[in-house]
This record gives C-alpha cells, structure tokens and sequence, in this order.
C-alpha cells in the first residue's frame, strides 16, 4: 500500500494522463485524416501538423501519444495502490515512462520552435501536461521511496 501522499500524486497524475490522452487522441484524428478539421486558436496548429515531422518512422506523433498517455493512464490506475508491477517498484515505472514522454516532448518543441518555426497550442498543452506529469512523477516516487525507508 503507498502512503496517502502518493496515492494522492498517483491520482493527479492520472488525471493528467487522462487529460493528455484525450489532446493526443483529438490531434490523432487530425493526423491519420479521420477527421479534416483541427480548431486552434492560430494557424500554428495546422502548419505543425501538416509538417513534415508529423509522422516519426511512419507513426504519426499524436498516436505515439495516445500509446504513452494510454500506457501511463492504464499503470497509474491499474497499480494506484501497490508498490511493485512485475518486479519493479511502481513509482520507478512511472518516473521512468513519464521521463521519456518529458524528454520526447522537449525535442518535439525544439522542432517546432527551431525547424517547423511555428507552435501548435495543442502541442504545447501536451508538453505541458507531460511536463507536470513528470514532475509529480519525481514526487510520488520520492515519496515512495520515504516510506519504504520506515
């Protein structure tokens, strides 16, 4: 059982994965042309996802969205209150899974502001929320981490 701390940080964090996941899969539909129109405030949305980085070895990039949104949303709630997933500490999983999503989302903003030269809100909504679940991430794995030590 993890300490109310981190069960609280484990339910915030899901509400943002849930939050992420719902901006990838709108900007998805717009990427795979299931769905023609994409509504943003400027046209930097549309000249990103029209770009030629969209798609990142034939997948395009809000799918790969979806898949790490999805995977954390889906370890978050299935392991809210356990310590271990397959051997691993469960907070190790979620720092390490969200880790990456941070990462992914610093070098996809580096191309929009430095190579496609336009920003997208829905992209930096999802960096942002990437951003925070990262740092709630280090938290209720620090917390974990506190009260293993008792």
């Amino acid at each position: 059982m993890t300490t109310l701390s981190a069960f609280r940080l484990r339910m915030a964090i899901g509400v943002l994965a849930l939050l992420g996941l719902l901006v990838a899969f709108y900007l998805a539909l717009y990427e795979t042309r299931l769905s023609e129109s994409l509504i943003c405030p400027d046209a930097g949305c549309e000249q990103v996802n029209r770009s030629d980085y969209v798609n990142m070895f034939g997948i395009p990039i809000a799918v790969i969205g979806v898949g790490g949104y999805g995977l954390i949303l889906a370890i978050t709630l299935g392991y809210i209150n356990r310590r271990q997933m397959a051997g691993l500490p469960v907070g190790l999983v979620l720092l390490s899974l969200s880790g990456l999503g941070f990462l992914f989302s610093l070098f996809l903003t580096y191309l929009e502001f430095f190579k496609i030269r336009a920003i997208c809100t829905w992209c930096m909504i999802s960096a942002s929320l990437m951003t925070a679940i990262f740092a709630l991430a280090i938290a209720a794995w620090l917390a974990e981490r506190r009260t293993s030590r008792r």
